[in-house]
């Protein structure tokens, strides 16, 4: 839940209700500039979203009124705005890295793109707690500071006045990636009290520095899961507004001994850019006309996998879909009852990669009841694990000694209780 305070009134929301404004409004600000009704969309996510975090995006869609044609990981969005803008000049594929840094996420994906429209990620990477917030955050904590050293007023529990400065430091992080110094004056911060200051590129860098240094680790794990090196990337395209920030162009150049790094697609708007022609090729509309035919093939970011009970009773974490699989898939593994008269069988299914299931992120418990007594070993289950084109997950069974079918519903609860990160 997150608690909202709006005219004075505080009210307890669901991040999946407050998404589901927000698309209510894009949707009407697209159909006053239309002029017709729009009906439906491809909503873009983080690559590192996880299954619950994507199974609430699209409810909030649905919520929203739309009809959700494919949850879009934004880096592989990216990819086709630059790739449909730039392949007219290839005579052979290409290795493309998209760094994708935005408001409060960093994506990173490795692609490769042919020149008959053909996109296959490669493997991806990110950090969902990187971004542009978190060197406003900088800012204002370092202009709270000074405004206390110099005027002994504390503004940390004072909400509008930090307000008011995330504003202000905003703009400057945004006017620094093309002016070297700025001014900032805000009239009252606290009781009366004005604060100016002068920010320098260099103050910006120095308070954010392990924070740009830090964005380099999700592009070494990219290449790494791809198994590639830097000479195996042709091309590294920005996306998201705060790749526009110098230090962190630089520290990418020189990670890339010198590239020149693609910014002919506007940072801003490459993802949303991406996501319209991926909506036309989905519904059809000016295929051929208006957009080249392509093809993409898209990973999942993290591994699958389940806990569950082996033949000597002992919990056991089993893989299931190992990270940067393409996706569509899916996949079988067969389970079998381990007691005489076993009537239920149960397991747990996350994400993530840790040996240890309370480091994992939680997706859903199965159970299969009602199993006809039988010694143990002769009922055996097909179990059917599948991770559609928006990422999202589904589980489904057969038992094979009488042929009765199980469908995992994941528990939609599940999408009103997101917790911490997955907020």
């Amino acid at each position: 839940m997150i608690l909202v305070t709006h005219n004075g009134q505080e009210k307890q929301c669901y991040a999946e209700d407050i998404t589901a404004m927000v698309l209510d409004k894009m949707r009407k600000i697209a159909e006053n500039y239309l002029g017709s009704t729009v009906k439906s969309a491809v909503i873009t996510v983080p690559a590192y979203f996880s299954d619950s975090q994507r199974r609430a995006t699209k409810a909030a869609g649905l919520s929203a009124g739309l009809n959700v044609m494919r949850i879009m990981n934004e880096p592989s969005a990216a990819a086709i705005s630059f790739g449909l803008y730039k392949k007219a000049g290839w005579s052979s594929p290409r290795n493309v890295m998209i760094f994708d840094l935005g408001g409060g996420t960093l994506d990173v994906s490795l692609l490769t793109m042919s020149t008959s429209g053909d996109f296959q990620v490669k493997a991806t990477a990110g950090d969902t707690h990187l971004g542009g917030q978190d060197f406003d955050n900088r800012l204002v904590n370092y202009c709270a500071e000074k405004f206390k050293r110099e005027h002994k007023l504390d503004v940390s529990g004072n909400k509008r006045a930090l307000r008011r400065l995330k504003n202000e430091c905003e703009k400057a992080k945004k006017r620094l990636s093309f002016e070297s110094d700025i001014d900032v004056e805000i009239d009252c911060l606290c009781e009366n009290t004005d604060f100016t200051i002068t920010f320098t590129r260099a103050i910006f860098e120095q308070v954010n520095m392990d924070l740009f240094i830090k964005c380099m680790d999700p592009v070494k794990k990219c290449l790494a899961y791809a198994k590639m090196n830097i000479n195996g990337v042709d091309d590294v395209l920005l996306a998201g507004g705060s790749s526009r920030i110098p230090m962190v162009q630089q520290l990418l150049q020189k990670f890339f001994k010198g590239k020149e790094l693609c910014k002919g697609v506007n940072p801003d708007e490459a993802v949303a850019y991406g996501a319209a022609i991926q909506a036309a090729a989905l519904s059809g509309n000016g295929k051929g006309k208006f957009i080249q035919d392509f093809t993409l093939k898209d990973v999942t970011p993290l591994p699958l996998v389940m806990e569950g009970t082996d033949v000597k009773g002992m919990k056991k974490l089993m893989n299931l879909i190992p990270r940067n699989t393409i996706i569509p898939v899916r996949k079988c593994r067969e389970f079998c009852t381990v007691k005489d008269n076993q009537v239920l069988i149960d397991f747990r299914i996350y994400e993530g990669e840790s040996s240890i299931p309370a480091n994992l992120n939680f997706l859903a418990e199965c159970s299969f009841h009602g199993i006809p007594p039988a010694p143990k070993h002769v009922h055996i289950f097909h179990v059917f694990f599948e991770i559609d084109a928006d990422g999202i997950l589904s589980v489904s069974a057969v038992n094979k000694s009488t042929g009765q079918k199980y469908e995992m519903i994941i528990n939609r609860d599940r999408l009103k209780n997101l917790e911490g990160d997955e907020t």
